[in-house]
């Protein structure tokens, strides 16, 4: 069976991670495998060639989908004569899908869903267009994939098929991501703060679906109450972004560490004491939440997507845009002291190995391709 994966780009994000991840994990099975991105290479590109699998650009450019890249999106279709496209993300699912279009016979067709629906108009005009394209054309597809459950019932809600949905959780790896007692001391020593500090850390990309402007109230106000707290940011964007803006004015610019997006992110992640997620929207099922539980860093995270789930034993669920209650949930887990969070952090390292494997995410893809095959060939 020959696979294309048509993504939109190998920007730093969950889906583009996933894939990476996936492919590393198939072993001789890889070369039959082979990728295209929408735009051009981004900082995953490396780990896909590094898998030894081949990925070629369309070169499109941001924001700007033009008839001459569908085009060559076709011409490299044909010359890769798959029998299955799997699709990521909402450009990358469309794109193929068009790519397609007129074909007498085309490869069976996989949809891959790594976004939540909470609030249609929260996305931008132009995304809310793709959405509302790609359900009506949801009938096309032999089937769709969704990263979370709550993700699933989002999409259905607004058109996508049922009859073709699977549900496939984002795999944890937890050999890379594991517990690390010397990752304090160096994460300290890389952002130039206290190491006795207690650090809230999170990882992601600048964007305001990620709420960091109110991640970093929530920090600032746990400094005014007397916490000594450090919130620790990686990820691209941060430099003048919205945690950067409510530290100046609330004069807690010492308590906010930035770091760009980097490749040793395992080596940093366990020496977070807590992991905060304040995402407002969009979450589906954030890996970068799972990684900090295979680490054994405890978790409070919004209820966004399939965050509960997730979550699990790992830490504590609040809701979205309450400032109020995430700094409560915060003051419990620093009021439970360093051999506390340790025992809630292993509960949450055991919870994503036993449910979140990657074996399993292996296993679940190549029954899909199979069925999505049966039905174009009944089709």
């Amino acid at each position: 069976m020959k696979l294309l994966h048509v993504i939109t780009g190998t920007n730093v994000g969950g889906a583009e991670i996933m894939l990476a991840r996936y492919l590393s994990a198939l072993g001789d099975g890889r070369a039959a495998h082979r990728v295209i991105g929408l735009l051009p290479d981004g900082p995953v590109a490396g780990q896909i060639r590094g898998a030894g699998v081949e990925l070629s650009s369309v070169g499109m450019g941001q924001g700007r989908p033009n008839p001459a890249a569908l085009l060559r999106l076709r011409r490299m279709i044909d010359d890769a004569a798959p029998d299955v496209i799997h699709g990521w993300m909402y450009h990358g699912n469309l794109a193929a899908r068009l790519a397609t279009m007129g074909r007498r016979k085309r490869p069976a067709l996989v949809w891959g869903m790594h976004h939540s629906l909470q609030d249609l108009a929260n996305e931008k005009a132009s995304t809310r267009a793709v959405v509302r394209l790609s359900a009506r054309l949801s009938g096309q597809v032999d089937a769709i994939t969704y990263c979370s459950a709550v993700s699933q019932a989002q999409h259905e809600a607004v058109g996508f098929l049922p009859d073709r949905a699977h549900l496939v959780p984002n795999a944890i790896d937890t050999n890379a991501f594991r517990p690390d007692p010397e990752a304090k001391a160096r994460l300290a020593g890389i952002g130039g703060f206290p190491a006795e500090r207690v650090v809230i850390g999170n990882v992601a990309r600048a964007h305001p679906m990620k709420d960091h402007g109110r991640m970093m109230e929530a920090v600032a106000d746990l400094a005014a109450i007397g916490h000594d707290v450090q919130a620790v940011i990686v990820g691209a964007g941060h430099k003048d972004g919205a945690a950067r803006e409510v530290a100046r004015r609330r004069g807690a610019e010492d308590r906010l560490t930035c770091l760009e997006a980097r490749d040793d992110i395992a080596r940093l992640v366990p020496g977070f004491d807590i992991y905060l997620s304040a995402s407002g929207w969009g979450e589906a099922f954030p890996l970068s939440v799972g990684e900090a539980m295979a680490a054994g860093v405890p978790v409070v995270s919004t209820d966004v997507g399939d965050c509960r789930l997730l979550v699990g034993p790992g830490g504590q669920i609040v809701p979205s845009g309450n400032t109020v209650v995430q700094v409560a949930a915060l003051v419990d887990m620093i009021a439970a002291g360093d051999d506390r969070r340790r025992a809630i952090g292993a509960a949450g390292r055991a919870h994503v190995a036993q449910n979140f494997g990657l074996s399993r995410y292996l296993d679940s893809h190549q029954n899909i391709y199979k069925d999505a095959l049966s039905r174009r060939s009944s089709s």
